[in-house]
């Protein structure tokens, strides 16, 4: 089975992305504006990256975990999700600040229980 390269399809769904936004910006759609596209945009794509560390297997040995693409793309989509309501509802945005924080410390003790396990007997050395 032939593995897909990893980042010409990221850079191909981005440039998706980013095309298909700023023409949903240049026709006002769902209040979509060029003032608010570009957190959209950033927050898709990180979208795209989680799913994408589940459904497309590693292309090698030496990709890298998915993990780390599932924290990378919650990264860039926290970040894109806050610039959005920083640029549309200002007021809001400790609060939506404070409900990513406490969404990333719950992840972070789902992964620590997750990574957690019976520890293996040491044999003596001596």
């Amino acid at each position: 089975m032939n593995r897909l390269p990893w980042a010409p399809l990221n850079a191909g769904v981005f440039l998706i992305i980013f095309g298909g936004l700023i023409l949903v910006s240049f026709f006002n759609f769902a209040g979509i504006n060029l003032f608010t596209v570009f957190p959209l945009i950033f927050a898709v794509f990180g979208a795209w990256l989680v799913v994408e560390a589940f459904v497309i297997p590693p292309a090698d040995a030496y990709a890298p975990p998915k993990i780390m693409i599932v924290g990378w793309g919650a990264l860039i989509s926290g970040l894109g999700i806050l610039w959005y309501i920083g640029a549309t509802a200002g007021p809001l945005l400790p609060l939506a600040f404070a409900v990513m924080l406490v969404i990333a410390g719950i992840a972070a003790v789902g992964y620590s229980l997750a990574k957690a396990g019976p520890s293996t007997p040491k044999t003596s050395t001596s």
